[in-house]
């Protein structure tokens, strides 16, 4: 079994979101998975609760409990275990990371969450856990021009020991709408912008998780030239 990590010091950063995505993603591929929502919003159960399909198997995580539920999915033959974590509670995330086979810290590209994310990779290399950043709520293009934010947070990303996921979400009326019908964007709206996102970002994470023998996966550093293009996967 494996297990991801859903990360972020503050509230409001789209963990939940990037959770059921991924939850649905890995699911859509034919993983067994269970996302345990340990934040007190418990905004992934009441996305489960519109939810039909029988996977992934959505849970109320309790403080203390983390290890138990872990071991039980394990047993129960879970491929995919994702915790999405509190955003305030140390000891809780700290628990999630040390289980973790990746940490996926959730930084949107603005000050505060910026300056906060120094805390959660240090507690993520404390736990001596692989962590990797994924830039959320990413403005859009404007006139096929990146905004100044996006390369500015991947600057400040930069000086950190992590690598920035190849693929960024940006932010999309498509995620909201979806998480309104327990769905994930790329099963409402397929064709979407969104849904390459999404498909894109679990495809680099399973092969992450999932390394085939033998291959050698192609992962590039995020290289951000202040006068140059970003190499950053972000659909239009």
């Amino acid at each position: 079994m494996k297990t991801i990590a859903v990360l972020s010091r503050k509230g409001g950063a789209g963990k939940s979101t990037l959770a059921v995505h991924m939850a649905t993603a890995a699911a859509a591929a034919g993983k067994r998975v269970m996302l345990v929502d340990m934040d007190p919003q418990r905004s992934s159960l009441d996305w489960a609760r519109s939810r039909e399909a029988e996977w992934p198997v959505v849970l109320e995580g309790r403080a203390g409990a983390l290890f138990t539920t872990h071991r039980a999915a394990e047993r129960e033959g879970i491929d995919l275990f994702i915790v999405d974590s509190r955003s305030s509670a140390d000891a809780e995330a700290s628990e999630a990371a040390r289980l973790s086979d990746l940490c996926l810290i959730v930084v949107r590209p603005n000050f505060f969450d910026l300056q906060a994310v120094g805390r959660t990779v240090q507690m993520v290399e404390n736990m001596r856990r692989p962590g990797l950043f994924v830039l959320n709520q990413a403005p859009v293009r404007r006139n096929g021009v990146e905004p100044c934010a996006i390369r500015d947070a991947l600057l400040h990303l930069a000086d950190h020991p992590f690598d920035m996921a190849e693929v960024g979400l940006r932010q999309r009326a498509a995620y909201q709408t979806a998480m309104w019908k327990g769905l994930g964007a790329q099963e409402d709206q397929p064709d979407s912008q969104a849904a390459f996102e999404i498909n894109s970002l679990w495809a680099s994470l399973a092969e992450r998780l999932w390394p085939v023998a033998g291959r050698q996966t192609y992962r590039p550093r995020i290289v951000v030239d202040t006068d140059g293009p970003l190499e950053l996967a972000l659909a239009g």
